[in-house]
């Protein structure tokens, strides 16, 4: 078996199948081919592996600064802001909620802060037409 690394948590693991033992996500060959992404729904798809990564990292460094527990449940939320975007629903804001399974405290990480860049806006301009 061959060790590759998991385009979504970032580890170098063996494939069970398709899946990361670590984070679960199916890692498909073209997750793996490193093409230079030229198309829409290229640069789409590379977003939502950053996501997908963010996500991992924090279920993977979670401790719950209340009760100290390790295990949460972090789920993504979209929103519109205001004004035209709310008539729209062009949905360009974007945030992580990570909750404590144990106490039940909830965080909220914006992932722009996380990775200290501005994203989305391709995929809000795309949401307006789909």
């Amino acid at each position: 078996m061959e060790e590759v690394n998991c385009p979504w948590c970032g580890e170098q693991v063996i494939l069970d199948g398709s899946i990361c033992p670590l984070c679960k996500h199916e890692v498909l060959p073209e997750h793996l081919s490193g093409k230079e992404s030229s198309a829409v729904g290229d640069e789409g798809l590379q977003g939502e592996l950053e996501e997908e990564a963010i996500a991992s990292q924090l279920i993977h460094n979670y401790t719950c600064a209340r009760c100290g527990h390790e295990e949460c449940n972090v789920q993504e939320v979209a929103m519109t802001g205001t004004g035209i975007s709310k008539l729209l629903d062009i949905q360009h804001h974007h945030y992580f909620f990570v909750s404590c399974l144990q106490c039940g405290k909830v965080d909220v990480y914006d992932p722009n802060v996380l990775e200290a860049r501005k994203k989305g806006l391709l995929g809000s301009g795309l949401d307006l037409f789909l």
